[in-house]
């Protein structure tokens, strides 16, 4: 619909409420004319401004048919989609956005079943539903990986498996507590997997995911250098 005809059916429309309204008001005997003005401009206004909202603009549902149509949402897909489990800040800096505007789009694209988000580290990360599983736990590995102690205590590990815990933290001079959490958090995320068969300490290997993890990670940070170069 052109602009002129939009306009046309505005006015078309407030005209015909004012003369409801002041057709009812000169039907009804005894009627004060000045509140009967007052309420026929309220109508009036918010005639137009209905009109205007439902008209000219018209009410845009966000649809997974649709939700992509803004290029923000589409290079926040594409970058969640490249780099998995990336949190918020992350995103909104890489993307140069204000935190308050990638959320506010971040929430359109989970409530159109494109992309989730669950929470890792006390920080919300992002993946693609497309993904499905595989996607999950890419956006888990790299997101733990992020930390400098998680990530040299898996390097450590690639290089040398079935070593356990006080050896990991004499190793790499980080205290054995720090090294308990981080390889807690590694075998959740299916990164590392323990073994006590011959030993009364568990002793840790990368797991199949644990060193594709670390693959990418390492082009991510690759990457990110280049980039910042």
């Amino acid at each position: 619909m052109r602009i002129n005809t939009k306009l046309t059916l505005v006015f078309s429309i407030v005209i015909l409420l004012l003369t409801a309204v002041t057709t009812a008001s000169a039907d009804t005997p005894g009627t004060n004319t000045a509140p009967v003005t007052a309420i026929v401009a309220i109508v009036a206004v918010i005639a137009i401004i209905v009109s205007l909202f439902f008209i000219l603009g018209g009410v845009k549902y966000v649809t997974p048919e649709n939700v992509l149509d803004t290029e923000i949402r589409k290079h926040l897909y594409e970058h969640i989609n490249e780099y998995p489990g990336s949190h918020l800040r992350e995103i909104a800096r890489e993307l140069d956005l204000k935190p308050s505007n990638a959320a506010w789009h971040l929430r359109k694209l989970e409530q159109t079943n494109l992309v989730r988000s669950r929470a890792i580290g006390g920080k919300k990360v992002y993946y693609l539903v497309e993904g499905g599983m595989e996607a999950r736990t890419r956006a888990a590995a790299e997101s733990i990986l992020k930390n400098k102690n998680a990530h040299d205590i898996m390097a450590y590990l690639n290089d040398h498996p079935g070593k356990h815990l006080l050896e990991i933290a004499h190793a790499l001079n980080i205290n054995h507590h720090v090294v308990k959490w981080h390889l807690n958090k590694l075998h959740m995320a299916e990164l590392v997997e323990g073994d006590t068969t011959n030993s009364a300490y568990p002793v840790y290997y990368p797991t199949d995911i644990g060193r594709q993890s670390m693959e990418t990670f390492n082009e991510y940070l690759k990457t990110t250098i280049n980039k910042a170069a």
